[in-house]
């Protein structure tokens, strides 16, 4: 993104807390281990305002990018997110930059109610939302920096598809 070393320093310091709004939500809906229903995820999705509203009456500048990840990483490019909406650049960079990486996470990391996707089906759906859920040009990006993406996820994962991460095709 070409960015300064202190813009970059913010958003890897402040998205960690995308979800800090889910510590108001009820255990029998985060640990749910299938579906949520129609119900349940209304509450869920409720957790981007609370972590807005824990964070967002800050001066300092980490919690005040904290609060802007925490209620904009549910947002989709086309406008089809939540919880207000936003569309394209209406999304700040740093919400659309989480998005990307919580959802690159949340689907090649086991979870109490999914398995953890084959890493060629998470590169299959990023490619179908790009433009979609995700911002086209961070896809891209995504896909060009695969390899030092990859490295940085072996640090932190159990288990990964290396061979995948090491493909020179993206």
């Amino acid at each position: 993104m070409a960015w300064s070393p202190h813009q970059a320093e913010m958003l890897k310091q402040a998205s960690p807390m995308h979800d800090i709004g889910k510590v108001a939500i009820p255990d029998s809906i985060l640990n749910k281990p299938g579906r949520l229903s129609v119900e349940e995820f209304e509450v869920m999705k409720t957790h981007a305002n609370i972590g807005y509203e824990m964070l967002g009456h800050s001066q300092r500048e980490l919690l005040l990018t904290a609060a802007t990840v925490a209620h904009q990483h549910h947002e989709k490019f086309d406008g089809t997110g939540y919880p207000r909406g936003l569309a394209g650049e209406q999304i700040h960079i740093f919400g659309r930059i989480t998005a990307v990486a919580d959802v690159f996470d949340a689907l090649g990391s086991a979870r109490v109610y999914k398995t953890a996707w084959p890493d060629a089906d998470i590169f299959a759906f990023f490619r179908q939302q790009s433009g979609l859920q995700f911002d086209p040009r961070l896809i891209d990006l995504f896909f060009a920096n695969m390899k030092d993406i990859c490295t940085i996820r072996d640090q932190f994962a159990d288990q990964i598809d290396q061979a995948l991460c090491l493909r020179s095709d993206w």
